[in-house]
C-alpha cells in the first residue's frame, strides 16, 4: 500500500468520525421524540442521512461540510415535523397511519390484515410472544402505527356472570 492511499484512507477515517459526532450532536441538539420504535418517517429520515453524508465521509464528488449542512438540515426538518405532528395529531395520523385492530374476542380481522399485508403466521408469531397460545386467549390485538402489534389477554381473573362468591369458612 502506498503512502498516498493510506492518506486517503486516514483523510476518509478522520471525515466519518467528523461526520458521525456532527450527526450525534445533532440528534442530542434536536432530541427524539420516542425512543422505543421507529416511525416510518424515522426510517425515511435515517435513510435520507445517509444518503446526504455517505459522498462527504468518502471522498466522493461531496464537500465535507456540505454532508454536515445537509445532515443537519434533515435533522431540524425532522425536528420541525416532530412538533408539528404533536400539535395536529390528525396530521400523524395521515403521514403514518394509525393503530389497526388485527383481533377482536379471539376473531381475526382477515380484511384489515390483508390490508395491512399481515399473514396468520406473523399475528399468531407476535400471540405467541405475548406468552398466549391461541387466539381465544386474546380480547385484542392492535397493528400499532411503528408496526408493533399489541395484544390484550382475555382477563382469565373474571368470573363469569352468576356465579356464586366464594364464602370464608369460620374459623372453628
Amino acid at each position: 500500500m502506498t503512502d498516498a492511499s493510506l492518506w486517503n484512507l486516514s483523510i476518509i477515517a478522520a471525515r466519518t468520525a467528523i461526520v458521525l459526532v456532527a450527526l450525534v450532536l445533532g440528534i442530542r441538539v434536536f432530541g427524539k421524540r420516542e425512543m422505543g420504535g421507529m416511525t416510518v418517517i424515522d426510517l425515511v429520515v435515517v435513510l435520507a442521512l445517509a444518503n446526504a453524508v455517505q459522498n462527504a465521509m468518502t471522498l466522493g464528488s461531496g464537500v465535507l461540510l456540505v454532508g454536515i449542512v445537509s445532515g443537519g438540515t434533515l435533522l431540524l426538518l425532522d425536528r420541525l415535523l416532530g412538533l408539528a405532528l404533536v400539535r395536529r395529531p390528525s396530521l400523524e395520523r395521515f403521514l403514518t397511519g394509525g393503530p389497526v385492530v388485527i383481533i377482536q374476542n379471539g376473531e381475526l380481522q382477515r380484511d384489515q390484515m390483508r390490508r395491512e399485508g399481515l399473514t396468520v403466521e406473523e399475528v399468531m408469531g407476535a400471540v405467541r410472544g405475548y406468552g398466549l397460545a391461541t387466539l381465544a386467549e386474546v380480547k385484542l390485538g392492535v397493528l400499532e402505527a411503528d408496526g408493533s402489534l399489541s395484544v390484550v389477554a382475555v382477563d382469565r381473573t373474571k368470573r363469569s356472570e352468576g356465579a356464586p362468591e366464594p364464602v370464608d369458612s369460620p374459623d372453628p
